[in-house]
């Protein structure tokens, strides 16, 4: 006879569905399982069912994008939706079938045991989705930009060895030259940037110097074709979120500008009144946050919303952004557990961590660079990346903005840290210590 486990019910009229390509798996309770398939007119099928069962409550796992429809359906029919994560449903191995996972989910969830998701409102959904398919063309599009460089060494010219980047407006300018026919090294040189001629003049005039082959020029014409309809898909694209972000601002009062926004390096949205949007939005400037920019926030509001309200503490939300160290403790034993996979959120805060690594001026940085000296680079962007993210909640949820203090106080800080440490220890050991005095 199969064992049954038995929770405590907390959510009466609950139900688990298992969401797959072709069909859906619904269980009202422990017993009963229905299938539906997956076009719109079985998911209304659906959710009549749910109805007449007086179902209240619906969970289901994040399967891809199939969810998506589903979850907009029923809550826009009076459901109380919980998404959740598939590693939080999982079952004894040798043992899944779509009929027991869609049991499964019910029974936990009906017991109050499954944690929701963070989902966004619709607005901001829409953004998340347009901002990621801009991320998505742009890598499309850089695939075009290794085809260019190979067209270009197989005829043995350097540019890319003393441009930094072919397909900046210099590099796009001389394969364009090039494409036409132009072939004198003086005129390609003088279609470069003031600082490329001043600096680089010969090197660029000795890396034009190719064996021009007409086949390799027809690829690199083809190529640069196809980079430039992505870039102008970008465009289309940034003037569809700026017409969402308007959309989003048209009833909130207008932000005071303070300042200049920070420069934005690389893929800079083409969206007018972005930083006066985005404050506008946010309710608070958060430029002063180090290494975070325009499209650093436009990109995080997607993936976070707004509303901090779902995490009661930054602690929540760091770990929601799997920032936080993992503990595996049994006994006395300790052991270093693997960290689980960033997601989106904790990516973007992890790649600005990693830009700011390096940095002369600012004190995260400096922290960075004195826990790599003991652990390693992953761990200190991490550790980085979570002090970012502890002040993006609390710029969120109490309006304090970020003050960057700088390498010098941060450094000034550690001193005064340490020294109170070595008295402290001096006065356990009975010992005295005397400051020596600067020689002026």
């Amino acid at each position: 006879m199969e064992k049954v486990t038995v929770f405590e019910t907390v959510y009466e009229h609950a139900a688990g569905i298992d969401i797959g390509a072709e069909k859906i798996f619904v269980s009202v309770d422990v017993r009963e399982v229905e299938s539906f398939d997956t076009f719109t007119s079985g998911y209304y099928q659906c959710i009549e069912y749910l109805h007449q069962k007086g179902i209240t409550d619906v969970a289901m796992e994040a399967t891809g994008v199939y969810w998506v429809a589903l979850y907009t359906m029923l809550e826009s029919c009076g459901f109380r939706v919980c998404l959740v994560n598939p590693k939080e449903t999982r079952q004894v191995k040798g043992r899944k079938t779509d009929v027991k996972d869609c049991q499964w989910i019910q029974k936990l969830f009906s017991a109050n045991i499954l944690r929701q998701s963070f989902i966004p409102e619709i607005n901001y959904m829409e953004v998340r989705q347009l901002v990621r398919e801009r991320l998505d063309i742009i890598e499309m599009g850089s695939t075009y930009v290794n085809k260019m460089q190979k067209c270009l060494e197989l005829m043995n010219i350097k540019l890319k060895e003393v441009i930094s980047q072919i397909h900046g407006a210099s590099g796009i300018k001389i394969i364009k030259a090039i494409i036409k026919g132009h072939r004198d090294g003086q005129y390609l040189l003088s279609l470069c940037d003031k600082r490329i001629r001043e600096k680089k003049a010969a090197l660029v005039l000795k890396a034009l110097e190719g064996n021009y082959n007409d086949t390799y020029l027809f690829m690199l014409e083809q190529n640069l074709h196809m980079w430039e309809i992505h870039q102008q898909q970008v465009t289309v694209i940034d003037k569809r979120i700026e017409e969402l972000l308007q959309k989003m601002t048209k009833e909130k009062q207008a932000a005071e500008l303070k300042g200049s926004p920070k420069p934005i390096r690389h893929h800079a949205p083409q969206i007018e009144g972005l930083h006066g949007m985005l404050i506008q939005l946010y309710g608070v400037s958060m430029s002063s946050i180090s290494g975070i920019n325009d499209y650093t926030l436009l990109r995080l509001m997607g993936e976070t919303g707004t509303d901090m309200s779902r995490f009661p503490s930054e602690d929540h939300f760091v770990s929601w952004c799997s920032l936080s160290p993992k503990h595996h403790q049994s006994g006395r034993v300790k052991k270093r557990v693997k960290g689980t996979k960033c997601n989106k959120a904790g990516q973007i805060f992890k790649e600005v961590a990693q830009a700011l690594l390096n940095s002369k001026h600012i004190a995260i940085g400096s922290f960075m660079r004195k826990l790599r000296a003991k652990k390693d680079s992953a761990i200190a962007i991490k550790a980085g990346a979570r002090k970012l993210a502890i002040a993006y909640y609390n710029a969120l949820t109490k309006g304090i903005e970020y003050v960057e203090q700088g390498t010098k106080k941060y450094k000034e800080q550690i001193k005064q840290r340490e020294k109170a440490s070595l008295f402290k220890l001096a006065k356990k050991h009975n010992f005295e210590l005397v400051e020596k005095q600067a020689v002026a």
